[in-house]
Formats: structure tokens, C-alpha cells, sequence
């Protein structure tokens, strides 16, 4: 049997829901193939030839890497090992976690003698707390309670620095796991001593001045440097001005740091800390946001125009934050919806369909990804090539977490013994409700189609709760009842279906997908379906810039044009093709949009990338068509934020 969620213990206040064990939840269909493809690209062999986390790192015994980017690597080869059920990657990850195990000095600390840095082992602790669920391996318990020990112990005289003063949630995220496990009272001290020398992340979303593109608000000199005679580094409560500037407007900090409220909140619950997260995000999509649900950061954030750069590493982490903070309170509606538009159009987009090169900064409005100067705040000429660590190698380590936790978070258990759907894409889950052990299978192919089938299969006849999601977009939606009845819902709320269920009772949803227009930058038009951002892709010329056995580097042009401008008001059509499902970008896409545009000539490139679209731009009245948009995800290159035509052209 699968192991227990774990819910908050007194004196921490209750939390409705909690997520599975590692491996309850099993990826089928689409979601399948997609994490094969990571077991069989970097996340399933980056360890036999990248030095950062081969044999030749420090966490393996080596005089390589001895930070963060073996921990990194495993926060993701974990929990794809064992969704995978693959023994030869569960090998792999042993092999890690034995050598971290071992490295554990009397005192408490561990990792390679080269790092006297809390923030890599913060990683660590988030690796032994999916370890744990998914072996019982009660090492992984000694091993975090003996380092948080020595945390209790020394973290005044040896404060946090840098990376992780501004990334300490992760480490109370740990410790309030352990509590709830543990009830050691220590742990809650621990908690208070760690957020006392961290970055006040409550006050700064709510107060969020960060409202203008980094680029136009500081140099990149005076983010670096600091004024002079400051240092330029963080360290317990010392906090120089410029220092700290630079990190609450990193772009991965902030996406870490979403979640940091709620973490707060669960020791010390205020006004602020229960809707910080909420006035953050929505000044932030305001001020950077982008059509795929996501913020810019080319490093730092940097405005909202489509065709700044957002970074992979900021793609996976505001998805756990979402992941974590669903767990962490009530079920609030918006989370999974934001966190399906991240995982089904941002995560996808960023990597090739075979897993085995990525960008370091994506594009919503990308037309060329090559290396040369664009319009980054401070990242090199070949952050957008799919590479294998093109510009720095933390998302080479990091990326891989992306679809493996999003799978973990499927699915929560709740405090009334029930189970809740966070997102329907095909899975099945192996767990308990109601007292009994329980099967679902949701057979879909979600989110390229409108119909959701669940089958709940319990050991044996049992009363308890289904909560099913209805996403805010789905208007008219319908869940079709085991008994034949139709119950109408509400898009944007929680269906709670209490029943006695039976071997082989079916729920059926039907969830309404029609094109839909959004404004963004520029009052640009993007077109959505369901959870899908839409866009369109031209003929894509991809060209090896460097040739590796297993991971090369690719530059992509087009030599079709992409300045298109909708007529955003005629109608749309839709049209989902399930004989093409298949995980991203392999194939045909299994749904398109078909919509009216005109050529806006004027729109033209500017250094190096798109210009930003253009307000009512003058466009070519002969080219007037029909063009084809397709998923996001499914693209190398694309337009999702297009200029919208002044009006319609008989």
C-alpha cells in the first residue's frame, strides 16, 4: 500500500488538502509519452556525460561541481525514477542519496567539504522528502532531523547568505514536512529563526515596487556592484540596499518566492501572509506577465513585452510554488488554473520535443532563436538557441522537475478522506478513500480534448468525496454521474460529488473548449482554448551550431512570414483532431484554431527578435486569410501575442 499524505499537526493550522506519496500517481497516455521522453533526453542520461553531475562532481566524490547542481538534477530524476517505476534510473538516484547519506558529518552538516553554502542542501532536503514518500526509507527522516538539528543549533552565529537568505522558504518547507511528521517542538523554532533571516517576501508582494522592466529601473552594474562602500551580498539581517534589489527582482527568486507566504503563514498566519501571494501575482502578470501565464526575467524582471526572455528555471519553480501552495491551504480555484497554463504552453515550449536541448530564455513572440544581441536585461547572445546549457548551466541542472512534480500534484488527498482533481491529464492513481484502498483512472486526452473520463475502483463499496475542479474558462460545463444524472456546474468553482462509491462507477465531464481572445501587451490578442495559449508557427529551419553524441546545440530561422495581425472579433473554429494526441511537439498538434489575419507589413524585426506589436498597425489588404494557430507547446518558433487589425476586410 502506498504510503499516508501528511496533513499539518497542531500547532500549525489545518490544511484541507495534501499531496500523494511519490508514485501514487501514474502518468497514461500523452502524459506517458512526455515523461518518457525525459527518462530517454537529458533528465534520463545527463548523468553519464555532464560533468556538473557525473562521477566528477563533489557530491560524488569528485573535484567538480560541489553547489547546486547535482542536488538540482535529483529534485527532478526522483520523482520521474519513480513514477517511471525504471529501476535503472531508481539506480541512479540511489547512488546520489547513498553518497549524500554518507557525506553527513557528527555535527549534522553534509555535501562535498568544498560547500559551506545552506542553499544547495536546501535542494537536498526537497529530494529526501520525495525519497522518503516513495521508499519509507526512514534514513532519509535521520538524516534531514540531524541536519536541522545543527541548523537549530549554529544558524545564529552562521547566518544564512545570499542564495539563501532570499530562497529560505525551501528550507522551512522541510522543516515544517519533518514537523508534521515528527512533532519535534524545535522544528517550530527553527522555522521562526530562519524566516527572521530571510528576505521579507510578505511585504514585498504586497508592496511590489518592481512595477517598471528592470532595464529601465537599474543597470546591471549597479545591481552587481552596489553603491559604493556596500557590500553586494545578502547575509542574515545585513541587507545592503542594492544587494537586495538584486534579489527580490530575480526572476527565479521571485518564482521560488511565491510560495513563501504560505509557508510563513503556516507558523505565523496573518492578513498578510494568507493574500500575499494573491496581490503579488497580480501585480506582477500586470506589470511582466505574458500570455503564457508566466512573468519575464531575462535574468531579472523585466516588463511585459512578448519578446523579453522568461528562464526556464523560473518556468519550473513558480510550478511547484503553485504545487506547494495548493497543498499548503484551502483549495483556491485560480492555483490549478494557473498552474495548467504553465505546464501545458511555458514548460513545453522551452525544450525540444525529444527532451535533449532547451532554452534558457523563452519567448512568447519568438521568430528567430539564434545567438546574437536582443533585448535581455543581462543575459548572453545565445540565451534563446535550444542547447545543451546555453548562456549558464542551472536550467541544464534545474529543468527537470517541470514535469515530473506535475504529475506528483495531480491529484491531493483531503482532510475529509476523500481525493481532489488539481488537473485532468490522463493518470491513474493508486491510493485510499474512504477508509479503503481506491484506483482512479481519468482516460482523456486532456487538455487536447473536452471530455474527461474518471473510473473509481475501491477494494470495496465506500462513502467519500470526489472534489472535481471546474476551470474558470469552462463555461456550461457538465459532470455526467455514475447513476446517469447530469449535474450542472459552475466554471471556476469545486464540485464535490459525496457518494457511495462501487467497483466500476464512471464520472464523465464535459468541459467546453471554445477559441477566446485575451489582451495583453500593447493590447496584443492572444487566442486560447481551454488550457491551451494558441499560436501560430512558421516553417521552422533548424540548424546544428554544435554537435554532441547526445545533447546539440540548434539555432532556428523561418524564412515564411509571421507578421500577422488578427481580426480579433470575427469568429474562431476549433478543431481538435484526436487521432494526432501525442505528447508536445511530437507530430501533428491534435487541435488548431483557424481564425482571420492580414499581413501588417510595418511589423518588422528589431534586434534580433520580433518588434513588439504594434497598436492598430496598417496592414496589407490582398493578404488577407484564414491562418492556422496551433498549442504553444507544440512550437519552436511562434506569434502568440499579435497585433490586432483596425478592422475586418471584405
Amino acid at each position: 500500500m502506498i504510503g499516508k499524505a501528511i496533513f499539518n499537526k497542531a500547532p500549525l493550522p489545518p490544511n484541507q488538502l495534501a499531496p500523494l506519496p511519490l508514485g501514487a500517481i501514474r502518468p497514461e497516455g500523452w502524459l506517458l509519452e512526455q515523461l518518457r521522453a525525459c527518462a530517454d533526453g537529458l533528465t534520463g542520461h545527463l548523468w553519464e556525460f555532464w560533468p556538473d553531475v557525473s562521477e566528477k562532481c563533489a557530491w560524488l566524490g569528485g573535484d567538480g561541481d560541489g553547489w547546486e547542481r547535482a542536488p538540482y538534477y535529483l529534485d527532478g530524476l526522483v520523482p520521474l525514477a519513480w513514477e517511471l517505476d525504471d529501476e535503472r534510473l531508481q539506480e541512479v538516484c540511489r547512488r546520489y542519496i547513498e553518497a549524500i547519506l554518507a557525506s553527513q558529518r557528527e555535527d549534522g552538516w553534509f555535501g562535498p567539504e568544498s560547500n559551506s553554502d545552506y542553499w544547495p542542501n536546501m535542494i537536498v532536503l526537497k529530494v529526501m522528502m520525495q525519497y522518503f514518500t516513495a521508499t519509507g526509507d526512514k534514513r532519509a527522516l535521520s538524516f534531514m532531523d540531524k541536519y536541522l538539528k545543527y541548523e537549530y543549533r549554529t544558524i545564529e552565529d552562521e547566518p544564512l547568505c545570499d542564495w539563501a537568505v532570499a530562497r529560505a522558504q525551501e528550507n522551512m518547507l522541510a522543516a515544517e514536512w519533518l514537523y508534521n511528521l515528527t512533532g519535534q517542538k524545535y522544528l517550530l523554532e527553527l522555522l521562526r529563526k530562519l524566516r527572521d533571516q530571510s528576505l521579507d517576501w510578505t511585504n514585498h508582494l504586497h508592496s511590489f515596487p518592481h512595477i517598471r522592466a528592470m532595464s529601465r529601473a537599474f543597470t546591471w552594474e549597479r545591481l552587481r556592484n552596489g553603491r559604493q562602500g556596500e557590500q553586494s551580498t545578502l547575509k542574515g539581517t545585513d541587507r545592503p540596499y542594492f544587494a537586495t534589489q538584486y534579489h527580490l527582482s530575480h526572476g527565479v527568486n521571485v518564482a521560488m518566492a511565491l510560495k513563501a507566504p504560505g509557508v510563513v503563514s503556516m507558523f505565523k498566519s496573518g492578513y498578510k501572509e494568507q493574500n500575499a501571494f494573491r496581490a503579488g501575482w497580480q501585480k506582477l502578470m500586470k506589470h511582466h506577465g505574458v500570455a503564457t501565464g508566466i512573468f519575464t526575467c531575462d535574468e531579472h524582471l523585466n516588463g511585459d513585452s512578448p519578446v523579453q526572455g522568461t528562464e526556464l528555471c523560473a518556468i519550473v519553480e513558480a510550478m511547484f510554488s503553485m504545487e506547494t501552495l495548493i497543498g499548503l491551504g484551502n483549495f483556491d480555484q485560480d492555483l490549478p488554473d494557473m498552474l495548467e497554463k504553465l505546464a501545458f504552453n511555458a514548460l513545453p515550449g522551452v525544450t525540444t520535443a525529444d527532451m535533449r536541448s532547451h532554452q534558457y530564455d523563452e519567448q512568447v513572440n519568438q521568430v528567430r532563436a539564434t545567438v546574437e544581441p536582443r533585448n535581455w536585461y543581462n543575459n548572453g547572445d545565445d540565451s534563446n538557441i535550444y542547447g545543451l546549457e546555453p548562456h549558464f548551466g542551472c536550467c541544464t541542472a534545474n529543468m527537470h522537475q517541470g514535469w515530473p512534480k506535475f504529475v506528483s500534484h495531480l491529484w491531493y488527498a483531503t482532510a475529509d478522506d476523500g481525493l481532489a482533481a488539481v488537473s485532468y491529464a490522463p493518470c491513474a492513481v493508486r491510493f485510499h478513500a474512504g477508509g479503503v484502498p481506491v484506483r482512479l483512472k481519468v482516460d482523456t486526452v486532456y487538455p487536447f480534448g473536452q471530455t474527461v473520463r474518471i473510473s473509481v475502483t475501491p477494494k470495496a463499496p465506500a462513502d467519500f468525496p470526489l472534489y472535481l475542479r471546474v476551470p474558470r474558462w469552462a463555461k456550461d460545463a457538465l459532470i455526467h454521474l455514475p447513476d446517469g444524472e447530469i449535474m450542472s456546474v459552475v466554471s471556476g468553482e469545486t464540485a464535490c460529488l459525496r457518494r457511495v462509491w462501487n467497483a466500476g462507477d464512471e464520472v464523465r465531464m464535459e468541459l467546453p473548449m471554445e477559441p477566446r481572445v485575451t489582451r495583453w501587451y500593447h493590447r496584443s490578442a492572444a487566442v486560447e482554448l481551454g488550457p491551451l495559449l494558441m499560436a501560430f508557427r512558421p516553417r521552422e529551419n533548424w540548424v546544428k551550431l554544435v554537435d554532441r553524441p547526445f545533447s546539440c546545440d540548434w539555432q532556428v530561422t523561418t524564412d515564411e512570414k509571421w507578421n500577422w495581425a488578427l481580426f480579433a472579433e470575427e469568429p474562431m473554429k476549433a478543431v481538435f483532431q484526436p487521432e494526432h494526441v501525442s505528447a508536445f511537439g511530437q507530430g501533428q498538434s491534435a487541435v488548431k484554431v483557424c481564425c482571420k489575419a492580414a499581413l501588417a507589413p510595418g511589423w518588422e524585426m528589431e534586434k534580433g527578435s520580433a518588434a513588439p506589436p504594434p497598436v492598430l498597425p496598417e496592414i496589407d489588404p490582398e493578404s488577407v486569410t484564414t491562418i492556422e494557430l496551433v498549442p504553444f507547446g507544440d512550437t519552436g518558433l511562434r506569434i502568440a501575442q499579435f497585433p490586432t487589425a483596425a478592422e475586418p476586410t471584405a
